[in-house]
């Protein structure tokens, strides 16, 4: 009983595969549900925190423009200041400009108190023009520059705390002076020109780890952008309404926070591949718990599996080994496992012994079957040889040539020793032998069709002592006589020629005759009996040497038939190389 040689998986291997592939599909969702989950909590964490550091950023300029509102204020309400103000009338230009001098000197002195305060400028409803820069002789230019539109742009829009910047990185800040005898009614506007740096300085504090941040002033005017790609300009124009708060864009996220004490807007972008990187620890903490279960899991279970498993493995171990011919050496020892292992012992034993009941009685049988049908095979070819000899014999006789009849008889006695042997256990003979007998048969048809046929015999040598099923040349060369060149009504020739190819012994069997009909050689291929052109008989003896051929050494050896180049046929027999015992007794 032999298997194919396939690779087969061990039980343990498949149940493990399998415990893997399931515990791989559950844990890959849990763990893939629990990721998806902590990461949305991770980027939630991590968005408020973002969102809580642009808040403080925010509010420590919310706070630096409260304490200028403030300081504004406190200026105002100076009290040498509005002592100053209220001095309107001078006796002599002298007293005039001296007044104008303390009241720069006032302003200059508040400006040194705060290092951002560039100037200071005091616009009186009265006309009156103050400054910390200019002297009362630059009158004209201060009142050209009350006129720009730096300074103009808060009468325009109500909403400007802060100007637009200008000139060397200058803001304004306005603060109204209110009369205090007339409620309600404003006596002057203080503008405080101030560095845009520093409110920026704040800003590039905050934007030191920050790859995209964005400070925006008066109607979405950039005052602070760092911006490498482009990318937090075009999510801010795709977004349009400035609104506070967090915003998907298709880059990430935007996050906006007021400055409410400016009227402006702090901005940054969280893209997405820099909120992944922020929460990938969370990817690996899942992937090593994961990689770590599947580990551990897979690790116990293999060693829980391992005594329940051997028993199995063990009994496939010895099926596998079990074939014919070798039954007597299998020895069944049951492995006591108290379960339906252990019931499968039991009757692979039982089995075991049955199959070797049933290989004997087969081996009987085959030996019996073999030698009755070899018996018949070998049979089959007597009467049709008897039959063609004793019509030459006949045909002699009654020609008058007693000489050519004894000569006759003398060949087939010769050649009756070597075939009628029917039963005997002996069915091999030698090529020198196999060679003789055609030799015989040949010369006997040569009586019988003088002057039709030439015949050569060749053998390589070393070969004649090699083994050959008895009488297997003979019908061949009768067949290429009587099917191939008789029918051809013209001379023909006979080539006989034994060789060798390898391990294998080559007969060759040759004629010049009508060749080998299309029907006949696909009834041979098939393993039908061929038949003569108009269907008399049967070509006995080409099927009876396939058949034994096969018998005696298997499918792998046997005949070939095809048409012979320049007409004629080719019979190949093609048989083991085997040694007569006497030969092989030599050679030792």
């Amino acid at each position: 009983m032999e298997r194919k040689g396939t690779k087969r998986k061990h039980l343990k291997k498949r149940l493990l595969w399998n415990i893997a592939l399931i515990l791989a599909v559950s844990m890959t969702l849990s763990t893939a549900f629990g990721y998806v989950f902590f990461n949305k909590l991770v980027k939630h964490q991590k968005l408020s925190g973002e969102e809580g550091q642009l808040g403080q950023a925010a509010g420590q300029l919310d706070f630096m423009t409260e304490d200028i509102r403030q300081f504004a204020k406190s200026i105002l309400i100076d009290e040498e200041l509005q002592n100053l103000l209220e001095e309107k009338e001078f006796d002599s230009e002298y007293q005039r400009q001296r007044h104008c001098n303390r009241m720069a000197k006032r302003l200059v002195f508040y400006g040194n108190l705060r290092p951002y305060i560039a100037s200071t400028i005091l616009q009186m409803e009265d006309g009156r023009n103050y400054s910390s820069s200019y002297l009362e002789s630059d009158t004209a230019y201060l009142e050209e520059k009350l006129k720009g539109q730096e300074v103009a742009s808060f009468a325009e829009e109500d909403g400007y705390v802060y100007s637009d910047p200008y000139g060397s990185g200058l803001i304004c800040y306005p603060v109204h002076m209110m009369d205090k005898y007339e409620f309600g009614r404003r006596e002057g506007i203080l503008y405080i020109e101030m560095h845009l740096d520093y409110f920026l300085d704040q800003v590039r504090e905050y934007a030191q780890d920050k790859e995209y941040v964005c400070l925006l002033g008066n109607n979405g005017r950039v005052l602070f952008e760092q911006d490498g790609d482009g990318r937090l300009a075009a999510d801010l124009e795709e977004l349009g309404e400035m609104k506070s708060g967090i915003h998907k864009v298709r880059g990430g996220y935007l996050i906006l926070c007021p400055v409410e004490g400016a009227g402006w807007q702090l901005a940054t972008l969280v893209t997405s591949f820099r909120l992944w990187r922020m929460g990938s620890f969370v990817l690996v903490f899942f992937l090593l718990s994961f990689l770590f279960s599947m580990l551990l899991i897979l690790i116990f279970i293999s060693r829980l599996m391992e005594n329940r498993i051997r028993p199995i493995t063990e009994l496939s171990e010895r099926m596998r080994t079990v074939s014919y011919g070798r039954l007597d050496r299998m020895e069944m020892e049951v492995i006591p496992t108290g379960d339906e292992i252990e019931t499968l012992y039991e009757c692979f034993g039982d089995m075991l012994g049955k199959l070797r009941r049933g290989e004997e009685e087969r081996k009987r049988y085959e030996k019996q079957k073999r030698e009755m049908e070899y018996d018949v095979l070998m049979s089959q070819i007597h009467p049709h040889y008897l039959y063609n000899v004793l019509n030459t014999v006949v045909y002699l006789a009654a020609a008058g040539r007693n000489k050519d009849v004894v000569k006759l008889v003398r060949s087939l006695s010769c050649t009756l020793q070597n075939t009628l042997n029917i039963g005997e256990e002996n069915v091999e003979t030698t090529v020198r032998k196999e060679l003789d007998l055609t030799e015989s048969y040949l010369d006997i048809q040569r009586y019988r069709y003088p002057e039709c046929f030439s015949a050569e015999i060749r053998c390589q040598e070393g070969l004649m002592e090699c083994l050959v099923p008895k009488t297997v040349i003979q019908p061949l060369v009768e067949n290429a006589l009587l099917h191939g060149i008789l029918p051809a009504e013209r001379p023909g020739k006979i080539l006989v020629d034994v060789g060798r190819e390898g391990e294998e012994l080559v007969i060759r069997v040759e004629d010049d005759g009508v060749g080998i009909s299309p029907e006949n050689l696909e009834r041979f291929l098939s393993g039908e009996e061929m038949i003569t052109a108009k269907r008399e008989r049967k070509h006995i003896g080409i099927s009876n040497v396939r058949d034994r051929i096969h018998y005696l050494y298997g499918e792998a050896y046997g005949m070939e038939i095809r048409e012979r180049e320049g007409g004629g046929t080719l019979i190949l027999l093609r048989l083991p190389l085997k040694e007569a015992p006497e030969k092989e007794e030599e050679k030792r």
